[in-house]
């Protein structure tokens, strides 16, 4: 499993658009209505910008504990006084302080463990009815800490409580008003939002999120075409005519990023070793590839992970029959182009 995730953003309607990214509950705190959305997330995109943005996701939750003059409640703002980074099997203990004086809580690591894949949080037993009654409220979170900030839950923890969370990794990308840090209905975030899961709306990591002119979403695993596309032009970096060429492609939209289905490798077909003066021997390789969606131009080639195939025909849209002729061996291209990898055609 990557060690982070990262989910790419593409605004195509017609005016700025904030994105915010939200973590969605825990089975075990998902029918309780005090618990909170709660998010820091949040990146302004211009309509059709060409830079790249996007929120970068580590697969690294973390727990928080604070207290303030403030009852946790919609539209609350609420930041934590203390956050650990936690793994899955620990245990953390919030100790409450009593008032007066006013004081934090402390969040400290326990020696037990949790179940597998679930982590726990133990709540002393403090006087939650004398510290409010001193307009001294206590909060506890949930969530992932990432470079754009904070995106999980919050609620008011219980006196005596012990609660065991199974963290999953599904995010709500949305628009709109909501508040850095201020808590929020779960049904205002999960309102039409774009709803992003791991492993299905990822591959290798990225997945791409798409605001449509109709106001609708669109969900892509995998980088953006123009950028995949760029990671597989080596010869942007070396030749300035195909640098150019390649930039116009991309100006143009004709690419177009399929996944592989199925690969057949032509038995008849031989690699050859031909030396040509001092250069290196070269690989010459047929076959054919099925990808899940027909192709919407005539492509030349098709790249992945920097080598190209010549498209030499296409049956029915989407069986695309190549040649391969460069200087790797045919084993190596064998283990490169196998099915699930994804390839980007080009004209």
């Amino acid at each position: 499993m990557p060690t982070q995730y990262k989910i790419y953003l593409i605004n195509q309607s017609s005016s700025t658009q904030t994105f915010w990214c939200f973590l969605s509950r825990p089975a075990e705190l998902a029918s309780d209505p005090k618990v909170f959305a709660n998010s820091s997330a949040t990146l302004a995109i211009d309509p059709n910008d060409p830079s790249t943005n996007s929120f970068t996701i580590p697969v690294q939750y973390v727990v928080g504990a604070g207290a303030s003059n403030d009852a946790v409640g919609l539209n609350v703002k609420v930041d934590s006084m203390i956050t650990q980074d936690t793994d899955l099997g620990q245990v953390w203990d919030a100790a409450y302080a009593n008032v007066p004086p006013n004081k934090g809580p402390k969040l400290t690591l326990d020696s037990g463990t949790a179940p597998d894949k679930m982590l726990k949080i133990i709540t002393n037993p403090f006087d939650q009815e004398n510290n409010e009654a001193n307009g001294w409220y206590s909060n506890q979170s949930f969530g992932i800490m990432t470079a754009a900030g904070f995106m999980g839950m919050t609620w008011s923890p219980s006196p005596n409580q012990s609660r065991t969370l199974t963290p999953k990794l599904t995010f709500y990308v949305n628009v709109g008003d909501f508040g850095s840090s201020t808590l929020a209905d779960w049904t205002n975030v999960g309102n039409d939002a774009a709803v992003v899961s791991v492993p299905g709306s990822f591959i290798a990591g990225a997945c791409t999120v798409t605001l449509l002119n109709n106001g609708k979403w669109k969900i892509d695993p995998g980088k953006p075409p123009q950028l995949a596309m760029l990671e597989n032009l080596p010869f942007l970096k070396s030749d300035a005519h195909r640098q150019l060429m390649a930039m116009a492609y991309l100006a143009d939209g004709t690419v177009q990023k399929e996944t592989v289905k199925s690969v057949h490798w032509n038995g008849s077909a031989q690699a050859e070793a031909v030396e040509e003066g001092e250069g290196a021997p070269m690989t010459f390789l047929t076959g054919s590839i099925t990808v899940g969606v027909a192709l919407t131009a005539t492509f030349a080639f098709f790249a992945l992970s920097g080598v190209y195939f010549t498209v030499t025909s296409v049956t029915g849209g989407t069986t695309v029959n190549f040649t391969y002729n460069g200087t790797q061996s045919a084993q190596a291209i064998h283990d490169l182009l196998v099915t699930g990898a994804q390839v980007i055609f080009g004209k």
